[in-house]
């Protein structure tokens, strides 16, 4: 959401992460139950308008999942794009970076025993879809798929979800917690939304956690992913969910602050009016400093 080139006269903070700090504990907070705990499935939903710093949110909890040994998948959906290969593109992405990665062959092997007990010899229809799968399995046989040839229809999309689901399921572990985090939710596909519910549903599944994101203005009472929440909190699943809105003036007082190097109390008649023309809307107040700054009305000296 922060992608926003400001001229280098001014200093642009490394982390734009400003008054989110109740929504950042929600999230450390479910966090913790899932690598402590991880009795349970756990989920948490992100919701805001665009531009309000929804995906910055998800980005802070990166640092104390990697010091926890944990792992993360993720996944974005496109309005363009077809949704359908969203989730098996990160799939492929984080088993590309697995084994690309420097972690102990013991792990590794673990992970593998993990799936193949989860997955069991279907795993190998996964193949076409999540290409890196067959690499880290260290698979080079083409697999019996003569049962999937027999299938079709609905039955093939129910099955397709389950494999979905076991493979994801197999992943975490006690030492090595899971995050799975899909933005722009309100573009997910019918396919996407039933592995959500079967692994939101599934008491088997430990230490994992999956954080979406959505845009709230484009999601109302009918739309598929309202229906498909509602069906989930039905089985007695509890969704949180945390609201991302405009940020505070006081927080636009300090983000201005830091870019311009200068104490808080210099800066608030310039964030009254950038928090009045903005609304509080924190990739507004970067495009109009950029703005400001292009046009060499605001400087750092």
């Amino acid at each position: 959401d922060h992608e926003v080139i400001i001229h280098s006269r001014l200093k642009l903070p490394k982390d734009l992460f400003y008054g989110r700090q109740v929504q950042m504990s929600m999230i450390m907070h479910q966090l913790q139950s899932a690598t402590m705990l991880g009795d349970q499935p756990l989920m948490a939903l992100i919701a805001g308008y665009p531009g309000t710093g929804k995906s910055t949110l998800v980005d802070q909890i990166k640092k104390p999942l990697a010091d926890k040994d944990g792992l993360i998948i993720e996944g974005k959906f496109d309005s363009s794009a077809c949704p359908d290969k969203v989730l098996a593109s990160a799939l492929d992405s984080f088993f590309t970076d697995i084994n690309a990665s420097n972690a102990g062959e013991n792990a590794h092997m673990s992970m593998r025993w993990r799936i193949s007990d989860a997955v069991g010899s279907g795993v190998s229809c996964l193949y076409d879809s999540i290409p890196s799968l067959r690499t880290f399995m260290d698979d080079g046989t083409e697999g019996d798929r003569s049962e999937w040839r027999k299938i079709a229809g609905n039955a093939l999309d129910q099955r397709l979800k389950y494999m979905f689901c076991k493979l994801i399921s197999a992943i975490p572990c006690r030492s090595q917690p899971l995050v799975l985090v899909l933005d722009d939710l309100q573009w997910a596909d019918e396919m996407t939304l039933g592995v959500i519910r079967m692994l939101m549903t599934d008491p088997e599944i430990h230490h994992f956690l999956l954080l979406g994101c959505y845009r709230e203005n484009e999601v109302n009472d009918s739309h598929m992913l309202s229906t498909s929440l509602n069906d989930i909190r039905e089985e007695g699943i509890n969704i949180m969910t945390i609201k991302v809105g405009a940020i505070e003036k006081e927080s636009t007082n300090a983000l201005i602050s830091d870019v311009m190097c200068l104490p808080p109390n210099l800066c608030r008649p310039l964030s009254n009016v950038v928090h009045r023309k903005t609304g509080g809307i924190i990739m507004f107040v970067l495009r109009l400093l950029a703005s400001l700054n292009n046009e060499e009305l605001i400087w750092y000296s």
